[in-house]
Formats: C-alpha cells, sequence, structure tokens
C-alpha cells in the first residue's frame, strides 16, 4: 500500500467527519433557535401578575392596588379567592361581597359591600394576565 493511498483515505476519512459534524452542528443550532423562539416570542402570555389585599372592615372605600404597566384591552382579570368574611348578618355570613376591576393601565380597584355589620378584614387574592 502506498503512502499516497493512506493519505487519501484519511482525507476522504476527515473530511466526511467534517460533514458529519456540520450537519451535526447545524441541526443544534437549528434546536436552539427553536428553543428561544419558544421561550421569547411564541408565548400568548406577555406577562402575569398576582396578589393579595386585606380589607378591613373599616377601611376606607376604594382600595386601590397599583400594578405594573399593562394595556388594558389585552387582560384579563380574575378573581383567584378570598378568606375571612367581610360582612356578618344575623343567620348569614357572606364571603368576599367585593367588586375588583381594572380601573386602567396601572391601577386595580376593590370595592367593599356597603351593607350590612363589617365584622372581620378579609383578605382577596387577584390575577391580571396580559396577552400579545
Amino acid at each position: 500500500m502506498s503512502l499516497d493511498a493512506v493519505i487519501s483515505a484519511d482525507l476522504l476519512r476527515t473530511r466526511a467527519e467534517i460533514t458529519a459534524l456540520s450537519t451535526a452542528l447545524a441541526a443544534a443550532r437549528s434546536e436552539i433557535a427553536g428553543l428561544n423562539t419558544l421561550m421569547t416570542g411564541n408565548s400568548v402570555i406577555k406577562s402575569v401578575q398576582r396578589g393579595t389585599v386585606s380589607i378591613h372592615y373599616n377601611a376606607s372605600d376604594p382600595t386601590i392596588i397599583n400594578i405594573a404597566a399593562v394595556a388594558p384591552s389585552k387582560c384579563l382579570l380574575s378573581f383567584l379567592g378570598s378568606t375571612g368574611y367581610l360582612i356578618s348578618v344575623p343567620d348569614y355570613s357572606f364571603a368576599n361581597l367585593s367588586r375588583l376591576r381594572l380601573l386602567d393601565s396601572t391601577r386595580l380597584e376593590v370595592n367593599r359591600s356597603t351593607w350590612g355589620t363589617y365584622s372581620s378584614p378579609v383578605t382577596l387574592s387577584w390575577e391580571v394576565v396580559e396577552f400579545n
């Protein structure tokens, strides 16, 4: 076997390995780009803000909650639940007789019920989801 044949075989094998590595590198770059797009650009949700507010029985109405700026037309405001009772009436206990609304792009407004005997504070949980 001549030295030229050995060099030629090594050269062919090296070229094949380089081609395989180039193909694998291109596939890896494509997968990374796809993951980057999934994580940054294709989500329908732009932001999520959550919080709680405690309303004391003798608190002034309304209670204002400041949030990071959102586009109100692209938002969903959700009431996630409450603890405690805001109103106590004989034979009845009403939890969370309140109104929660998106006042503008940076504020939520909570109004408590204005009837009955106020007995203890209530804590409300809320969530604002802004969509792209």
